[in-house]
C-alpha cells in the first residue's frame, strides 16, 4: 500500500467534518469507519453516544493466545468546520483534523487492512477503537477505553507526530472551576455593605499562581474569568476556570488539595470548588521504553531512525497507562499545526508509518512488553 492510496483513503474521512459534539457529522463518520472494518471479519460494537456526544466505534479481531493489543484513535475535531482549508502544497495535504488524529485512525484501519489481506495469522487479539470526544477530556468513553485496555497486553496511540518518533510520556491534566460567592451592593451609596465577589477572586488567583512549579514541571492556570453585573455594582459572584498539568499524578492530587483548602481573606465571601483530574500522566515506564525499543528495530528497517519524544498535552493513552496497560503513543501521521487553520499532514511518511503500526501490532498482540527490552 503506497502514500498516495492511503492519501486517497483519508481524504474521504478528513472530508466529514466532526467536531466534538456534532452527532450528526460524527453518526456519517461512524458510518464509514464502520463500512470499511465490516470486510475486514471483525466484530463490531458501536456504542451510542450521550450526554450530548457522538457515538463510539469497537472493532474486534479474534487472534490466537497471545495478549493481544488495543489501538485507540479519536475521530472528533477542534477547528470549527470551514476553517481549515482542505488543499495540497507539495508534500503537505491539509485539512481539519486530517493529522489530529484522522491520519493515524485511518492508518490503524490501513495497518488492519493490510494483514488480512496478507493472509497473516494474528498471534492475539487486536481491538480498534474509535472515540468521539477525546478533544474534551474522553468523557464519555475513558470508562470505555480503559475496560478493553485492561483485556490487553499492550496499547498503541496514533496520535500524530512531527517526525519518525514516538511518545513516551504525557502530562496529566486537572480541570477546575472556583466561584467566589459575595454580596451585591450599590457602589455608590451603599458600598461598604457589599462584599465583592470579584476582590476575593483577584486575590486568590495570586495564590493560584504560586502552585505552578516549573521545577516539577506543575503548571496551574487560570485561563478564563468571569464576573460582576454592572461596573456600578459590587459584584456579588465571580468565577474562574483553571487548567492544571502535572508531571506525576502524586503532583497533581497534591494541587488538587490545595484547591479543597483554598480560604477567603474575607469570611463573609464563599468559596466553592467544583472539577476534577481529567487524565492522569502517561509514565515513561520500562515497558513502554521496550516497546520504544521495538519501534526503533521496525523504523530501522524501513529507513529511518526512531526518536523519542514527550509530550505536555494529554491523549487516551493517559488512560491506558493509567490501567496498567504498557503504552506507546505518538505512533500517527506525521504533520503539524494540529488544532489550527495550518493543520496538515506529510504524504511521503504515510505509507512507513502505517507499516510501522502494522508491525507493532503484530508484535504486541503476541508479546507482552517486559521492561528489559528483550
Amino acid at each position: 500500500m503506497n502514500s498516495e492510496d492511503i492519501l486517497k483513503g483519508l481524504m474521504a474521512w478528513v472530508e466529514i467534518d466532526t467536531p466534538t459534539g456534532d452527532v450528526a457529522g460524527i453518526g456519517r463518520q461512524i458510518d464509514l469507519i464502520q463500512s470499511q472494518l465490516e470486510p475486514l471479519g471483525c466484530t463490531i460494537e458501536r456504542v451510542p453516544g450521550r450526554d450530548g456526544m457522538g457515538d463510539h466505534l469497537v472493532a474486534r479481531f479474534a487472534g490466537g493466545d497471545g495478549p493481544g493489543v488495543l489501538v485507540t484513535s479519536h475521530i472528533d475535531t477542534v477547528c470549527a468546520p470551514g476553517s481549515v482549508d482542505i488543499r495540497r502544497d507539495g508534500d503537505r495535504q491539509y485539512g481539519p483534523g486530517i493529522a489530529d488524529m484522522k491520519g493515524g485512525g485511518y492508518l490503524a484501519l490501513c495497518a488492519m487492512r493490510d494483514i488480512v489481506a496478507s493472509g497473516t495469522a494474528l498471534p492475539g487479539p487486536v481491538t480498534l477503537i474509535y472515540n468521539s470526544d477525546e478533544e474534551i477530556g474522553s468523557p464519555t468513553s475513558h470508562e470505555l477505553i480503559q475496560a478493553e485496555a485492561r483485556k490487553m497486553g499492550a496499547a498503541l496511540i496514533p496520535e500524530p507526530a512531527r517526525g519518525d518518533e514516538a511518545i513516551t510520556f504525557r502530562k496529566g491534566r486537572a480541570k477546575y472551576t472556583l466561584e467566589f460567592h459575595g454580596r451585591e451592593s450599590h457602589a455608590g451609596s451603599a458600598f461598604a455593605d457589599g462584599r465583592s465577589a470579584i476582590l476575593q477572586m483577584a486575590r486568590t488567583i495570586g495564590v493560584l499562581e504560586g502552585m505552578t512549579d516549573l521545577q516539577t514541571e506543575t503548571t496551574v492556570n487560570v485561563g478564563r474569568v468571569r464576573g460582576g453585573t454592572e461596573p456600578n455594582v459590587v459584584a456579588g459572584h465571580a468565577a474562574c476556570d483553571i487548567d492544571v498539568r502535572f508531571a506525576d499524578d502524586a503532583l497533581g492530587f497534591a494541587v488538587e488539595e490545595a484547591l479543597k483548602v483554598l480560604k477567603s481573606d474575607d469570611p463573609e465571601v464563599q468559596i466553592t470548588l467544583s472539577g476534577e483530574i481529567e487524565k492522569p500522566s502517561l509514565a515513561r515506564t520500562p515497558e513502554t521504553l521496550a516497546m520504544l525499543s521495538r519501534a526503533g528495530e521496525i523504523n530501522a528497517g524501513l529507513g529511518a531512525p526512531m526518536i523519542e519524544t514527550r509530550s505536555g498535552g494529554g491523549s487516551d493513552g493517559n488512560f491506558t497507562c493509567a490501567a496498567g496497560v504498557p503504552t506507546l503513543d505518538g505512533l500517527g501521521a506525521i504533520g503539524n499545526n494540529w488544532h489550527s487553520p495550518q493543520e496538515h499532514i506529510l504524504v511521503e511518511p504515510l505509507a512507513r508509518r502505517m507499516a510501522l503500526l502494522r508491525d507493532l501490532i503484530l508484535t504486541y498482540a503476541g508479546t507482552r512488553p517486559t521492561g528489559d527490552n528483550s
